[in-house]
């Protein structure tokens, strides 16, 4: 009897396994897809960890899954990750599920917008995002508009976990029936709720405070979805009174706090004495309104009541770059050289993403190490765009281009022909990138004037070939000199005093990211030959700098470098 059951439990997996789903996929390999989609921005995740075996439906089905029979195939018909704590974009294997006909998604991080390949999921019904703060609710074309449709934010003084489903915040047109008696009652219930309800900040501006430091908000400038408009009642739960200060800058402090349906946040609180004024808040708040990529701060969203403006993002877990380079961090663990470029490669890729950004390239003007922040998996992303503008276009006015930025990151000749272009945030990069190589802050007062700039007093010792003598003695010996030198000729080019010498944003991309396939290939060789005890103690064999005159050593290192990946790669070398 057993043995008949086991056969009939074998002979249906098969089935399952070989039904034909859109572009020639089984379900079994939908389902792989899904989770690797899934587990690349949500490594440790305990729905995930709990998906056993290959197929979703068999032996049992997975958590967050509903499977029927049918044509004798047991196939996934509903999937529920709502409050799963999940991030990332939505996987587009989900697509692929023909037979879906429910998808709850609500209470989650998903970022992005919802699929194309949804528009394939002919017998959806339903389909929830409620509470993704970071997505954008707007269905792909061909997806049914018959279909029930639930999205909205989850500002704190609105949301409830978990949600009842008599309280969840659709938004999709319903049948109404029922006597007079019903709406009658329906109506006065309405009142009563109405006025019971907490006064919502207006939408209308903050030149009706007191304070005369504050001019106009601009509410209506956003009309993301995804960026909130919170109450101060929210913020005040939310960070306890602004109770935990993280930080503080230009604008004003920053403080920690968690939403009511958990999320951490960084609240950032407009200072009456800030150099920084509405215009900065408004334009922060229009611009990432427009704006995503993975390697730019998300904005969560935004007060402007009772004399206060405020920003709202998701915690960076691990602070900012600077802090780990020199600030109290630093102290308690130092940054390895290749999580160094890592960072700076994921900063240098929201860079470009925003000098290439339909329609008209953003400006950053204010890149430096303490606005790029690190999450939990130590991802470099830009924050800060209060100075951020549009490149300039033939008609803009030369009062708009007033110079902004940060001393020891400003570029010279922005500086003094006013003239901004994407090369200005080019040269702020430089910098940072000798700030990973140095361990410097920027400008130094204290130090010897000839020490004042790091720029001015890097590049002395890299035209000398002398990089040992300025390299943060926290990494020394625990780097390959064929990638440092990559990542200091990147700086030296950024940096050059006339901005038509210097590179692209996508320039410095690649070689940034063959100076960490280097660095990655050179430790694993160096790991193996330590095994042996072919090198002793050192870690990397001495290289005569005057080699590097010729660019001669740099070619040859490199070579064996990225010969080793395409040699682990299955390929032959170049």
């Amino acid at each position: 009897m057993v043995l008949a059951c086991l056969g009939v439990l074998l002979i249906t997996s098969a089935a399952v396994a070989a039904a034909a789903f859109p572009d020639g996929l089984t379900q079994v390999d939908v389902a792989k897809q899904l989770k690797e989609e899934l587990l690349g921005r949500n490594p440790g995740n305990e729905m995930l960890k709990s998906w056993n075996g290959e197929d979703p439906c068999s032996p049992s089905a997975w958590e967050g899954f509903s499977c029927q029979l049918k044509d004798g195939n047991r196939v996934v018909v509903k999937l529920n990750f709502s409050s799963k704590g999940l991030q990332g974009p939505i996987p587009t294997a989900i697509g692929s599920l023909a037979e879906l006909t429910e998808i709850d998604l609500k209470d989650n991080n998903f970022t992005g917008s919802i699929p194309h390949s949804f528009s394939a999921l002919t017998q959806l019904l339903k389909l929830s995002v409620i509470c993704n703060p970071f997505l954008i609710n707007k269905l792909p074309d061909g997806l049914s508009t018959g279909m029930n449709f639930s999205y909205g934010g989850c500002a704190a003084e609105d949301y409830h976990s978990p949600p009842g489903a008599a309280k969840e915040r659709t938004f999709v047109i319903s049948s109404v029936a029922g006597g007079s008696l019903a709406c009658t009652f329906a109506l006065g219930s309405f009142f009563i709720c109405f006025s019971k309800r907490e006064k919502r900040p207006q939408k209308t501006d903050c030149a009706s405070t007191t304070n005369p430091v504050y001019e106009e908000c601009s509410i209506e400038i956003t009309t993301n979805p995804a960026v909130q408009q919170l109450s101060l009642k929210s913020i005040h739960n939310a960070t306890g009174h602004f109770k935990t200060l993280i930080g503080e800058g230009g604008f004003g402090s920053v403080y920690q706090g968690t939403l009511a349906h958990g999320q951490q946040v960084a609240v950032k609180v407009r200072s009456p004495s800030s150099t920084q004024g509405t215009r900065e808040f408004n334009n922060e708040l229009r611009l990432l309104s427009a704006v995503w990529h993975e390697n730019l701060v998300p904005l969560i969203g935004y007060c402007c009541e009772k004399d206060q403006q405020i920003l709202v993002y998701p915690f960076m877990s691990n602070g900012s770059l600077q802090d780990r380079l020199y600030g109290e961090a630093s102290k308690r663990k130092v940054l390895d050289w290749a999580t160094r470029i890592s960072v700076c490669i994921g900063a240098a890729r929201g860079l470009v993403y925003l000098h290439n950004f339909a329609g008209r390239c953003i400006i950053h003007r204010d890149v430096k190490s303490s606005n790029i922040l690190l999450d939990h998996n130590m991802c470099g992303k830009v924050a800060d765009f209060g100075f951020s503008k549009y490149a300039p276009q033939e008609g803009d006015s030369n009062a708009s281009m007033e110079v902004r930025g940060t001393a020891g990151y400003l570029d010279p000749e922005y500086y003094s022909t006013q003239v901004l272009s994407t090369k200005s945030d080019v040269f702020s990069f430089g910098v940072v990138l000798l700030e990973i190589v140095t361990g410097r802050e920027p400008l130094d007062v204290q130090r010897p004037r000839s020490e004042w700039s790091v720029v001015e007093w890097a590049k002395p010792y890299i035209r000398d070939f002398r990089i040992e003598e300025i390299v943060d003695p926290g990494i020394k010996g625990q780097y390959c000199s064929e990638a440092m030198w990559r990542v200091l000729e990147v700086a030296s080019a950024c940096t050059e005093s006339f901005s038509t010498f210097r590179p692209s944003m996508e320039d410095i991309v690649r070689e940034l990211e063959d100076s960490l396939i280097i660095e990655n290939n050179a430790s694993e060789y160096m790991r193996s030959m330590e095994s042996t005890g072919t090198f002793g103690s050192n870690r990397y064999l001495s290289i005569d700098r005057k080699m590097f005159g010729s660019g001669s050593a740099r070619i040859d290192a490199a070579k064996f470098a990225l010969d080793s990946a395409r040699i682990d790669a299955g390929k032959g070398p170049l």
